[in-house]
């Protein structure tokens, strides 16, 4: 993935295009490209401390780290009060790693093996909490069919979202005590596997190139979504595409060519924790500290997803679920994964949702 170091060139490329006024949507596109080597960048530093800190604390490391560029442009979206940008982000990430992610993984690796067995007991754990996630997303938007035109619906919604952003945190904590420090045993070889590696950087680099990276993908996730109204009324590329296919995309290009590394290594196991781990952590961590921290801003983002948006979430959970129920998979499994994320991104594209 050396080659997209090229597109670092955008960096200096939106900050003169932002101090000369350029067009929003030539703005938002060079932030996009200028995105995705900081993405791989912040992957391959996170990777490089973990490999001095051993698979424990490198798994937390990598767990925390890996979704940086959708918590800022998250962060700076609610800080604008596009809370529909938001909150079609973190679905397009939950589907995207679940359906084309796993699926091109599956596919690749499908390819080069018959069959590809991984461990049932990793899959169940990641899915349980996955599940979760998705009831999560079910009981605000089903509270707010059931009361339509209660007066005290917007109050009853604001209570929940609160203690749901509440508890979502509190299982994702439990899931990292479970696969950290009660059942670690299930995951010591996987961990094994990931991280056994020595690193290639000194220990100091790591770091000051993750700061670095961090720092500058803040600054690019500021001019994205300073400009994405812009770019709707320039060129017409909707809001909800841009929430759920284009912002997941680019935020995720190094864990997505990682999964299809490792499928074709014949390491499925390693894909499905990288793609159903980082869906899980958008659901769990990054969604819930997003309502927080509006909350704290004292304008709170409702936890209400559109329906469309939650349709696309358990269809998604749920074809996983049949894919990993029986510990092997096959190419054709994959290409079914690939095919229903295209459905949803069609559909993204014309349906129009209210963000």
């Amino acid at each position: 993935m050396r080659y997209l170091n090229l597109l670092l060139v955008f960096i200096p490329v939106t900050l003169v295009a932002r101090y000369l006024n350029a067009e929003d949507a030539w703005i938002f596109l060079a932030a996009c490209l200028a995105i995705i080597p900081l993405a791989v960048l912040i992957g391959d530093a996170t990777e490089q401390i973990a490999a001095y800190n051993g698979p424990k604390i490198g798994g937390l490391l990598n767990a925390t780290m890996g979704n940086i560029p959708e918590l800022f442009i998250g962060f700076f979206a609610v800080k604008a009060g596009l809370y529909g940008l938001v909150l079609a982000s973190m679905a397009g990430s939950i589907i995207g790693n679940i359906m084309l992610v796993l699926g091109l993984s599956i596919l690749t690796g499908g390819l080069r093996y018959s069959f590809q067995t991984f461990d049932r007991n990793i899959a169940r754990s990641h899915f349980s909490l996955l599940c979760f996630a998705g009831v999560s997303l079910v009981v605000p938007l089903a509270f707010q069919i059931t009361n339509d035109g209660d007066p005290n619906l917007e109050r009853g919604l604001t209570v929940i979202s609160f203690i749901m952003s509440l508890l979502l945190l509190l299982i994702y904590v439990l899931g990292l005590v479970f696969s950290f420090v009660t059942h670690r045993n299930l995951f010591l070889q996987h961990e094994s596997a990931r991280n056994g590696t020595e690193p290639t950087w000194g220990l100091s680099n790591a770091v000051i190139i993750l700061a670095v990276a961090a720092a500058l993908t803040a600054v690019e996730s500021e001019m994205l979504v300073a400009t994405v109204e812009g770019t709707v009324e320039e060129i017409g590329l909707p809001e909800a595409f841009i929430g759920v296919v284009i912002v997941p995309v680019i935020g995720n290009v190094a864990e997505h060519a990682s999964a299809i590394l490792m499928a074709m290594k014949n390491k499925v196991d390693i894909s499905l924790e990288i793609a159903v781990g980082s869906s899980m952590q958008i659901a769990m961590f990054v969604a819930p500290v997003l309502v927080l921290l509006s909350f704290a801003w004292g304008q709170p983002l409702l936890y209400v997803y559109d329906s469309f948006e939650v349709v696309a979430v358990l269809t998604g959970i749920l074809i996983a679920l049949f894919v990993f129920q029986d510990g092997k998979t096959y190419w054709l499994e994959g290409a079914l994964l690939v095919f229903c994320y295209v459905i949803f991104a069609v559909a993204f594209f014309y349906v129009s949702l209210p963000v």
